[in-house]
């Protein structure tokens, strides 16, 4: 991949000799453009965005120090290879500090600056790679941030916030070039394909294919990309709105059900969300969100409830009762019984049996 160069020098036959070296010999070059001093260099940088430029120290109107100054102030990435005589060598290593790579000492022969010229090749040949490696983990780390903020609106079923940020996105893409558009509904399409199979576990493959990004391959202009990534995320929207709806209607009764067989055995929000096909963090807040209460609160709740009726029929052990409602232990039991009862499992069983005398002896219950 050649890197495009400006040439600067207000010596014209030496600009012209400078430019037919490069053009004919194989240094990964592409003149780009010349100018005569410092201050026209300025004007040409901003038409032909050169990677490269070669300038002559010693010029009218603006030297090529002061060039190199304007071009580093600027902030420009752009390599400059100063062209200078013995007497000027020291006033031009000052030129290092504002992005000179190397110098050519006039005069040169034709290997001293084909070899200059190839080493600030293999340099710009580096920079691509790293700038590439660079936009990748970008590319990257701006992919993980999507998804993690449409999977926080759709855990909070916050399904307009979700569409503003989308056509957020795609009035931003709509200002880019047509490379960069594609990348940007690309990335989009990726996380919600994502979104789909992996929030929602969709064991049909075929629901998340006309996400692909294919079509892009044949559009050819910005707004027919943006047009028809529109058009995809309104159906994705609906397709995510109907999913979440149906999953809503029938999770919590399944969990329910999952429970009921369940809370004598170790029933945690992992096992129940494996069994229903959802994620612990989707089951947690729909749980709280259709229930009013959380999904451990309302498992402990259940198993004191079927305490309760053993410690009434039954005249079973503490230790038993825990064992059979799904508490480690007797002492843990006990703690979480009095915590929502307000009395212990014993006293609790006191005052049924004193109950249940009072009515055998034909004693009004009060």
């Amino acid at each position: 991949m050649n890197g495009r160069l400006l040439v600067v020098d207000d010596e014209t036959l030496f600009r012209q000799g400078l430019i037919h070296l490069i053009r004919n010999n194989p240094l990964g070059w592409e003149v780009v453009g010349e100018a005569a001093d410092g201050e026209e260099a300025i004007q040409v940088v901003d038409h032909c965005t050169p990677d490269l430029i070669i300038t002559d120290i010693n010029m009218p109107v603006m030297d090529g120090l002061d060039l190199a100054e304007r071009i580093h102030e600027s902030g420009r990435d752009i390599m400059i290879i100063i062209l200078t005589g013995y007497r000027e060598f020291e006033y031009a290593q000052r030129a290092i500090r504002y992005g000179a790579i190397e110098f050519l000492l006039k005069p040169f022969s034709l290997d001293e600056a084909c070899q200059v010229l190839r080493k600030a090749h293999e340099r710009y040949r580096q920079k691509q790679s790293d700038n590439r490696i660079r936009a990748q983990y970008s590319q990257v780390d701006r992919t993980e941030r999507l998804r993690e903020e449409l999977n926080s609106l759709l855990l909070h079923h916050q399904f307009a916030t979700m569409t503003h940020r989308i056509d957020a996105l795609l009035i931003e893409a709509s200002q880019m070039t047509l490379p960069r558009a594609k990348e940007e509904v690309h990335m989009l399409m990726k996380v919600m394909t994502e979104l789909l199979a992996q929030q929602l576990q969709l064991q049909d493959s075929s629901s998340t294919e006309q996400f692909g990004p294919e079509p892009l391959l044949w559009v050819h202009h910005v707004p027919e990309v943006i047009a028809w990534a529109r058009c995809k995320s309104e159906e994705w929207l609906d397709m995510l709105r109907r999913l979440t709806q149906e999953h809503q209607d029938h999770v919590i009764t399944r969990v329910v059900q999952y429970v009921e067989m369940n809370y004598f055995r170790s029933c945690t929000l992992q096992s129940v969300s494996t069994h229903v096909h959802v994620t612990p963090n989707y089951l947690s807040h729909l749980f709280k969100k259709e229930t009013g209460q959380g999904f451990s609160q309302y498992v402990s709740r259940r198993r004191i409830e079927k305490a309760k009726l053993l410690l009434h029929r039954t005249r079973q052990s503490m230790a038993d009762i825990a064992e059979q409602t799904g508490f480690d232990n007797s002492s843990y039991f006990t703690t979480v019984f009095k915590q929502m009862t307000g009395v212990s499992p014993r006293e609790y069983r006191k005052q049924k049996g004193e109950q249940v005398d009072k009515q055998i002896g034909g004693i009004p219950h009060k």
